[in-house]
């Protein structure tokens, strides 16, 4: 190896002219960690391990596989798709398909079938601030077969209904939901495009502009009236349930009462049934920091079938018996071959009820076990070989061209 040459020396000097002191200064100091003799550990795969750790693996993946299966099968629940309302029921209570109920429960007794439910269809006449107009309903009784207990989730179900859509996604404008009075053109040059500004030409601004606003789900439902009870003449008790508290708190900080003038604004196209003559002084628009609805609404679903909170109890059971409910059928689904459906359910600690997560950890603990009990049986009973035999050394295997002459 050539020496380093001596600084200071000329271009043409020897070998000779290098210095053992440069070579001593560059070299790396005599420590531990620059000449890489820190302690360490390395893990060496004994056959003892390998099944130690899969035996571990397999316990607590079945372990915690089963405990969520097990509340997911704690939550009591039933859902009723009235998809089809308008369509097929008629103006008096029958019969509904029982393909369109879902439910869960314990025990399923002949008075209570939760799989036996009537419906029927109505147009009233409603007073609005200001004007009449006729709505449709949907009014269906359903079955309860046991008592509830709290809390108790009323939730409403869209199927086949993409707000994941990258163009959707962004239709709103952040500053005019927080209540600030967003002038026309930084709303004509946002993302709430097409629905910015008045489809009648007026020049006002739309609020709250975008898609998302422009689609919420308008069904209405009513507290479910309890209209029968075993063994009592308990009759049109309504289970109260309240609107508020179904969002996250935090959700609000991203929502407040606007400071438009009403002269400034109109209301988004599809929410002409709640504002047929605009906003008022009679009728003005909502203060979206309180309308919690609204703020589940605008938290976009990641898939196209999802459910989203309408109202709840915390407090009161659910007694066994007959409900009716009464829906104020707005939402049309079937234009985009959609489904849609009410969903009521108590909650485990979980969450609602969902087998999926449970059913996950117990294949995967299962495909764990499987292994751990094939290790178990080639390494201890299927004529294992010996650890650290030598004999199975590259060099101590008969070569290729043992047996065969050389030329």
């Amino acid at each position: 190896m050539a020496f380093r040459r001596r600084r200071g020396a000329a271009n043409d000097a020897g070998d000779d002219a290098a210095s053992e002191t440069d070579m001593h200064k560059n070299r790396p100091p005599n420590t531990a960690f620059r000449q890489q003799r820190m302690r360490a550990w390395q893990c060496v795969l004994t056959p003892k391990l390998i099944v130690t750790i899969f035996s571990i693996l397999a316990a607590i993946y079945l372990g915690f596989g089963a405990w969520l299966t097990y509340l997911a099968y704690t939550v009591r629940d039933i859902r009723i798709d009235y998809t089809n309302c308008q369509k097929e029921a008629t103006g008096k209570f029958e019969p509904m398909p029982a393909e369109y109920i879902t439910a869960h429960f314990s025990t399923t007794d002949g008075s209570y079938n939760p799989y036996e439910a009537e419906w029927m269809k109505e147009t009233l006449q409603i007073q609005g601030p200001g004007f009449l107009d006729d709505r449709d309903y949907c009014r269906i009784k359903f079955n309860i077969p046991e008592e509830l207990q709290p809390t108790i989730s009323f939730f409403y179900n869209l199927e086949n209904f993409y707000q994941n859509h990258r163009r959707y996604v962004n239709s709103f404008n952040a500053k005019q939901l927080l209540g600030d009075a967003v002038d026309g053109r930084t709303i004509n040059d946002s993302t709430c495009d097409p629905i910015t500004h008045d489809w009648e030409g007026t020049g006002k601004i739309v609020y709250p502009c975008g898609l998302v606003a422009n689609s919420v789900f308008n069904d209405t439902f009513s507290s479910p009236v309890l209209l029968s009870v075993p063994d009592s003449n308990a009759a049109n008790e309504t289970y109260k349930m309240t609107t508020k508290g179904i969002a996250w708190s935090g959700m609000k900080d991203l929502y407040g009462e606007t400071k438009y003038n009403l002269d400034e604004i109109v209301p988004p196209p599809n929410w002409w049934r709640r504002y047929k003559k605009g906003y008022t002084e009679e009728n003005p628009p909502p203060n979206l920091r309180e309308d919690e609805a609204f703020q589940n609404w605008m938290m976009l679903a990641a898939t196209p079938n999802f459910y989203k909170l309408y109202q709840k109890n915390e407090n009161d059971p659910m007694k066994r018996g007959q409900y009716q409910i009464d829906i104020e059928d707005n939402f049309d689904t079937t234009k985009y071959n959609g489904h849609k459906a009410f969903v009521i359910t108590t909650l485990s600690s979980m969450g609602s009820r969902n087998i999926w997560p449970g059913i996950i950890f117990l294949i995967v603990g299962g495909i764990c076990l499987i292994l751990d009990i094939y290790f178990i049986l080639s390494f201890f009973l299927w004529k294992p070989r010996k650890l650290g035999d030598p004999s199975y050394l590259s060099w101590n295997q008969p070569s290729a061209s043992q047996g065969h002459g050389t030329s």
